[in-house]
């Protein structure tokens, strides 16, 4: 759903659903109302607190998190949510977990 929200300035904001996806947690995390010009690096940090889950050094390596789209891993985190927003004005996201053994 598109909103009729106005920034400071006057400007209309696209706002959007975002639903990002873990798979161990059946509930995934649903922000309705997202302003549409939030990146990446944003909702990684949003979903990362959401699950309870950290980055970092590991015995044995270090693990890491990554957003997913229609089945692609998104390496652009400065990537706005309104460029992948579906005709609904919503956004889909995996998150998925990496270990990098060393």
């Amino acid at each position: 759903m598109e909103n009729a929200i106005q920034d400071e300035k006057g400007v209309p904001k696209t706002t959007l659903v975002l639903r990002v996806k873990y798979a161990p947690v059946k509930q995934p995390m649903v922000q309705p109302g997202t302003d549409g010009n939030t990146t990446l690096a944003q909702v990684k940090v949003l979903a990362l607190a959401y699950f309870g889950l950290t980055e970092g050094e590991i015995p044995g390596g270090s693990k890491t998190y990554v957003l997913s789209h229609d089945g692609v891993e998104q390496t652009d985190l400065t990537v706005k949510l309104d460029s992948l927003a579906d005709h609904g004005h919503q956004v889909e996201l995996l998150l998925l977990e990496r270990f990098i053994q060393g």
